[in-house]
């Protein structure tokens, strides 16, 4: 019994003399305990997922503060697409599932109306106006919104779909804040975080001999306190692949194309048989005839090469054959519609001015061309013809030279630097004394311009009729012309003549009034007939003139003479205004002189004359050149129809 008494005084002086707390957890003593581990997380090239990158801190904050407020005076969360937002400042954002975070998707500085914007889909808009007073979050918001190019990605303190007004906290997290390196302990078996790398499959993290997808446990017998992981990436297969590049490359080329660099663990390098035809990053450029162009792609990547062939049919420009559509445009530029572009084959866009020192002006005109006319024409395969203005300085330039020479090298630059497709002299009439400077000229700017590129046209636009061909010394300057475009239109302007007849026909249609008749060579029969038999022009050079306007004569009743002034010109009314103003009024009747093949509207009461083309003259016109094998159809001009009555006759009647 004294030894039991022994031994627990002893436990008893132990336990004073070293304390009595005892641990519940006791730290690993042993090598076959665990121990924690900070593990440092490499991305190699990925991006973590909000679980992650939201542990981070955001690099900025914002407060949206109203829905759907447009008055400019918050920062605004918008939830319909039903609004312009013009002069708002506007990030667009879409719910990424893989990220579980918002991503921006689109950008717009104030540039656009939301209609006006090319966007892939969204969810939602936030947006600012200059107005709002909180400069801090203006400026902070619009510094991410002209960072055009930044992967940028955003998460909200509550729903946006159940969203009403108040205080809504929105995060922002740029690349940088989605890819930095996450250091993070563990010590117990459990999932290891999941990273996302575009056009990679993440296959696991690696210590530089394992994988791993859950974390391994470490001993302390290992000795390792911290480790870092690589992320694994395999990259997809070359069957992916070419599933990728075939999304990208047309059986037929029409603008310009895509052509990927890079796609996962590839690198793609391109090369083509045609390159001013579709270049090696995917420029397009319309040929003149059909094409077809071949695209090498060298594929390669660590461990091979392989090479895919792709071949893209290119339709040439409309042919140029007998019954061509042409055109002038000189207002009314943003009301075109895409049957002008499918029923025309060359679009002359007017005017350009020539100055005394043979410069070129006319910034309005080519912002026109360049915004209206180009983009549909290199679609449609128009000819694009850069009309240069009748009162431009001809007598001046054409008088030297040296200002020949320069207005030729101003010519082949402007078609150049717009892709017009060749010029068109619209010397309106060169004087007694200068035919041979008017051929001159046309060889000058023919030789240059057919240098620069030989498909490219020079034309001239010359009246029809007996008087101004001689001026043109046709029989040596045609030759320096690819077509004439035939003014047939506009010849007469008084004494009851038709402005545009058909055929010679020199009794009035309407002898009560005394109107309806042709003056001498004042036809397109006659005109076609003094082109080609006095000066040896070719029928396929020559483009007749129809016009989309009417030419309007008045006269007078003396009472106290009881007699009839003469039929005087009172300018011209566009063909809109002739069938909302003449044709609908009982006061106005309108004929068609067939013989001749014009329509013609007299005022019942004698005053008032007015000689035009509608759909049927140009049916009959369109008959004439056809069978006739001319050049073509050409109108003054198309912004004088906005009805599009007498484009579609000219298309039914050219085959178009």
């Amino acid at each position: 019994m004294n030894r039991i008494f022994s031994l627990i005084w002893m436990f008893i002086l132990l336990l004073t003399f070293y304390g009595c707390d005892i641990p519940v957890n006791p730290t690993p003593s042993t090598p076959d305990d665990y121990v924690d581990v900070q593990v440092t997380f490499d991305l190699a090239g990925g991006h973590w997922k909000s679980d992650i990158f939201t542990l981070e801190e955001p690099k900025d904050t914002l407060t949206i503060t109203a829905l759907n407020n447009t008055t400019g005076t918050a920062l605004t969360l918008i939830n319909t697409k039903d609004v312009s937002l013009r002069w708002f400042y506007k990030i667009f954002i879409v719910y990424n599932q893989e990220y579980q975070a918002y991503e921006v998707v689109g950008k717009d500085a104030a540039d656009y109306s939301v209609s006006d914007l090319e966007l892939p889909d969204y969810d939602y808009i936030i947006a600012l106006h200059d107005n709002l007073t909180d400069q801090a979050t203006k400026d902070t918001f619009m510094s991410y919104v002209e960072n055009k190019d930044e992967q940028l990605f955003l998460t909200v303190d509550q729903e946006l779909s159940t969203y009403s007004s108040g205080p809504l906290e929105v995060s922002f997290y740029p690349e940088s804040h989605i890819s930095f390196e996450h250091v993070q302990s563990f010590n117990q078996i459990t999932s290891l975080p999941v990273p996302i790398r575009n056009e990679f499959t993440f296959s696991g993290w690696s210590d530089g001999t394992h994988l791993y997808s859950v974390f391994p446990r470490y001993l302390k017998s290992s000795g390792i306190s911290s480790i870092t992981y690589h992320a694994v990436w395999e990259g997809y297969s070359v069957e992916a692949l070419e599933a990728y590049l075939n999304s990208f490359i047309p059986t037929k080329a029409t603008e310009n194309l895509v052509l990927p660099t890079d796609y996962s663990k590839y690198q793609i390098a391109w090369s083509s048989d045609h390159a001013d035809i579709i270049s090696p990053t995917g420029l397009f450029t319309k040929p003149y005839q059909q094409t077809i162009v071949t695209l090498t792609a060298t594929i390669t990547t660590e461990e091979e090469s392989l090479t895919r062939i792709y071949e893209i049919e290119v339709d040439g420009y409309k042919a140029l054959t007998t019954g061509i559509a042409s055109s002038y445009i000189y207002r009314n530029y943003h009301l075109l519609t895409d049957e002008f572009f499918e029923t025309l084959d060359i679009i002359n866009t007017a005017f350009i001015t020539a100055t005394d020192d043979a410069s070129l002006i006319g910034t309005t005109y080519l912002s026109n061309v360049e915004t209206y006319i180009m983009p549909k024409a290199k679609l449609h395969g128009n000819w694009v013809i850069m009309s240069i203005a009748p009162e431009s300085s001809w007598s001046v330039i054409a008088a030297s030279t040296s200002l020949v020479n320069t207005f030729a090298d101003h010519i082949v630059e402007l078609i150049n630097m717009y892709g017009f497709d060749g010029v068109d002299i619209d010397w309106e009439t060169p004087l007694s004394g200068e035919q041979a400077r008017f051929t001159e000229l046309m060889r000058v700017v023919y030789t240059k311009v057919k240098a620069n590129n030989p498909n490219h046209l020079v034309t001239a636009a010359i009246a029809g009729g007996m008087w101004q061909p001689p001026q043109y010394n046709l029989l040596q300057s045609q030759q320096y012309m690819d077509f004439i475009n035939m003014m047939t239109y506009g010849m007469t302007s008084s004494n009851g003549y038709y402005q545009n007849a058909l055929f010679k026909d020199t009794t009035n249609d309407h002898p009560t009034f005394g109107v309806g008749r042709t003056l001498t060579s004042c036809s397109i029969e006659e005109s076609i007939a003094i082109y080609h038999n006095t000066y040896s022009i070719p029928y396929s050079k020559i483009i007749v003139g129809v016009a989309f306007y009417g030419m309007k004569q008045i006269r007078s009743f003396n009472t106290t003479t009881q007699t009839w002034s003469a039929w005087s010109a009172d300018g011209s009314v566009y063909y809109a205004y002739i069938v909302n103003n003449y044709l609908s009024s009982s006061n106005y009747t309108r004929f068609y002189d067939a013989s001749a093949g014009v329509p013609y509207i007299v005022k019942n009461d004698g005053t008032e004359f007015i000689s035009y083309d509608d759909p049927r003259s140009i049916a009959d016109k369109s008959a004439y050149v056809l069978e006739n094998e001319l050049g073509g159809m050409m109108f003054w001009e198309n912004g004088t129809d906005t009805t599009g009555t007498l484009l579609l006759a000219l298309r039914t009647g050219l085959n178009k």
